[in-house]
């Protein structure tokens, strides 16, 4: 091959050999090759044969069946990879003995290259320009489809000639003729648009992930160019690997003029995309594209999962594992995978077990509701939760394992969040230059977990974004002539500390945390994680702390049931085949313990339940069903979502005055007593107000505020503070009962 050590033939001999003969360990001489078997079932599933196939080839297998066709394939991809795809339709055509007219074009994707030719972005180099690659990143922006022309037909715009010439694509460019056959002239073609042949063309932004990125450095980011079968592949907030050749292309500062920048513009043109980790694999884009015809979700039972057609074998291993897993069942014959799941959930992170038995609820989530015409819009399976406590008390931690469990997760910190960094950004593109959206956090963490750290350090601003996200699972954006609303079906893990960094219990959980009161309603799960002083808790916390890091500890220290590995694909497997659903006999624990917590307060003033709390416990039952891989929610997942919200919610709304569980102080902010002693006051200062005035003397702040403590010396109540006469004193300047100057009243009539 020009420019090239490399002879084609030897090429073409390996990668003839490679396919025929390749078999993977473990399998018979006798049994047919591992890609002529690969190859038929490719051909069978494509109906219409002149579309052609798209073949996948692990780099991993040529590497193991021969070094030299591997390195000729790394080192020059330009030219080798269009000698396989030429050869694999010869062999194609020689197996399917069919005609040549009749066969599509095969096109050889690469993937699984070997160790040594995984790149990380701040590291790739001119000399890894025209060579075979792999990067490992997050997707964080996906262009709109592009036209790319593959083959330009030119008509001779002369009179009497009207000569066609096709031209196909010839290293990335197409030149037009410069002279004429059928006339001589010259310059004299025009390009026919309606007769040439497009492919489709897509950019993406891959940024590295944060794990790759040293201290103290900003993320690097990659232009992707995708094309045909690999466009909308993925979605930004994607965890992608992405196999293609590393390209440099030169900038022409003026496009009419064929100068052009010295310092050129590097990009992949990617190959093959996969899933950075198999175990990070996502739930399908829509719920509706799993309805079977009659709008219900499939069955466990019906073993999709399991199926080879949809499925490779690696997956339905996988797959075989968890169903075992959730059918171990322990002496007494229950199952055993739920307290699994709470062990293998930060073992290093000291009991806590309720916190995390919420926090593995919120992974799994409820079960998505199939929306019709005439229902109020998507109602929301994912669950919302609050860790808010003393520091020291393992809530950032926890968020850092939820994160990394997670099918798909964005990790923020409340004071380094704003309000568009959360939503979406408007940039130009470097390309079509319009303008275009990046999406935010909660937009990258669609279908997937949203942890933000420092929750109450948080922007006003941004925080006022959370309030449609939280519940209509939506962000709407309308800036720069852009008007969209974009999905963020996220679920929230949010942690806070208190104002005062210590948690007062003679206060309020909306007094201790420095949080809207409505915003505090829509959080399933409010979590105190307060450190209380315990002898034999702290001897026991210290143990196990000492232990993480002395030898003897490492030792002692039982594995966790399930490894991390295991974990991810449990939860995802979970998320994507299992959609339990209520029994009847669920429904009626379900009305019978709102009505209870609903009565609970003993007086109309007090608010024990909202309807909230109810699609709340509804969620939780569907996702402790899941975990089981069960597809039915019983009365005992109902029971224990109730004791896991009262563990969690109602302890966090105790009324700290009267001991009286109150939902009505996430709304207010005041508990039952402070809402009729505020009532008290206001209807004091009218009574203290008419007195005065009557008796013709001056009002002032003053005389007002003394009077009204004397009648509350009367009936031997609490005398009034500062705070308290202000509020009554703003309530009745509201109500336009009182005006004030200064220091001096005037009634109104």
């Amino acid at each position: 091959m020009y420019g090239t050590d490399v002879s084609e033939a030897n090429v073409v001999n390996e990668f003839e050999r490679f396919i025929r003969n390749f078999r993977e360990a473990g399998s018979l001489s006798t049994e047919r090759s591992f890609y002529l078997a690969e190859l038929d079932k490719c051909w069978e599933a494509q109906v219409d044969r002149r579309k052609g196939i798209k073949f996948r080839i692990k780099g991993s297998h040529i590497a193991q069946f021969s070094e030299n066709l591997y390195a000729n394939l790394v080192n020059f991809p330009t030219e080798v990879i269009p000698i396989f795809d030429r050869e694999l339709w010869n062999i194609s055509l020689r197996e399917l003995s069919d005609e040549p007219e009749d066969l599509g074009n095969c096109q050889v994707q690469i993937h699984d290259l070997l160790e040594k030719d995984y790149k990380i972005m701040r590291n790739m180099n001119p000399c890894d320009i025209e060579h075979l690659i792999s990067l490992k990143g997050i997707v964080i922006r996906c262009s709109d489809l592009m036209p790319d022309m593959m083959k330009a037909l030119f008509r001779c715009s002369v009179e009497d000639c009207k000569h066609e010439v096709e031209v196909h694509l010839n290293h990335w460019n197409i030149e037009e003729p410069k002279k004429c056959e059928g006339c001589g002239a010259s310059h004299s073609f025009e390009i026919i648009h309606n007769d040439c042949t497009f492919s489709d063309r897509q950019i993406l932004k891959l940024q590295e992930t944060p794990e790759l990125v040293p201290e103290g450095s900003t993320p690097q980011n990659v232009a992707i160019y995708c094309f045909d079968n690999l466009v909308d592949q993925v979605r930004p907030g994607d965890r992608v690997e992405i196999t293609g050749i590393y390209k440099a292309a030169p900038h022409h500062p003026v496009p009419r003029l064929k100068m052009c920048n010295s310092v050129y513009r590097t990009y992949l043109d990617a190959i093959s995309i996969a899933s950075e980790s198999q175990t990070r694999m996502d739930a399908p884009t829509d719920e509706l594209e799993q309805l079977n015809e009659n709008g219900e979700f499939p069955k466990l039972s019906e073993m999709k999962d399991l199926n080879p057609e949809l499925n490779s074998d690696e997956d339905i291993a996988f797959h075989k594992q968890i169903r075992a897993l959730a059918a171990e069942r322990d002496a007494e014959g229950r199952p055993t995978i739920f307290n699994k799941l709470v062990e293998s959930f930060a073992p290093s992170i000291f009991e806590e077990d309720e916190v995390k038995k919420g926090l593995l609820s919120q992974l799994f989530g409820g079960t998505p509701k199939p929306t019709s015409n005439s229902s109020r819009g998507r109602c929301r399976p994912e669950i919302n939760t609050l860790l808010c406590g003393d520091p020291s008390t393992a809530k950032s931690q926890l968020l850092q394992f939820s994160y990394k469990i997670a099918p798909r997760g964005v990790y923020t910190s409340g004071k380094g969040s704003s309000a568009v960094g959360l939503t979406a950004t408007i940039n130009k593109d470097p390309i079509t230059k319009d303008l275009v959206l990046e999406s935010g956090a909660l937009v990258l963490s669609d279908r997937g977990l949203c942890c933000i750290d420092e929750f109450d350090k948080m922007d006003e601003n941004a925080r006022a974004i959370l309030h449609e996200a939280m519940e209509q699972q939506t962000v709407s954006v309308a800036k720069a002539g852009i008007v969209c609303s974009l999905n963020a079906r996220t679920a929230v893990l949010a942690s806070a500390n208190p104002k005062d960094s210590s948690y007062d219990p003679k206060k309020s959980v909306v007094e201790n945390v420095n949080l809207p009161k409505n915003l505090m309603t829509r959080f399933d799960f409010i979590w105190l994680m307060i450190d209380k002083r315990n002898r034999d808790t702290d001897r026991r916390l210290a143990d196990h702390l000492v232990s993480l890091y002395s030898e003897s500890g490492a030792k002692a220290r039982a594995a966790s049931p399930l490894d991390a590995s295991l974990f991810r694909r449990y939860v995802a497997f979970a998320r994507r085949y299992v959609f339990p659903v209520l029994t009847d006999e669920a429904s009626e624990s379900l009305i019978k313990n709102y009505m209870e917590l609903r009565n609970q307060g003993g007086s109309r003033e007090v608010i024990t339940a909202t309807p909230r709390i109810l699609e709340s416990l509804i969620r939780i039952a569907e996702s402790l069903a899941k975990m089981e891989l069960r597809e039915q929610v019983t009365a005992a997942d109902v029971e224990e979502a109730v004791r896991l919200i009262k563990a969690a919610t109602y302890a966090a709304a105790v009324d700290p005055e009267t001991g009286v569980i109150d939902m009505e102080m996430f709304i207010s902010g005041l508990g039952a007593g402070r809402r009729r002693r505020a009532k008290e006051m206001e209807s004091l200062l009218q009574e203290v107000l008419a007195e005065k005035s009557a008796s013709g003397t001056m009002l002032t702040v003053d005389l007002v505020r003394a009077g009204m403590n004397e009648k509350l010396g009367e009936k031997k109540e609490g005398l009034l503070g500062e705070t308290e006469f202000n509020q009554a004193l703003r309530s009745a300047e509201n109500d336009g009962l009182v005006l004030r100057r200064g220091r001096q009243l005037e009634v109104r009539g």
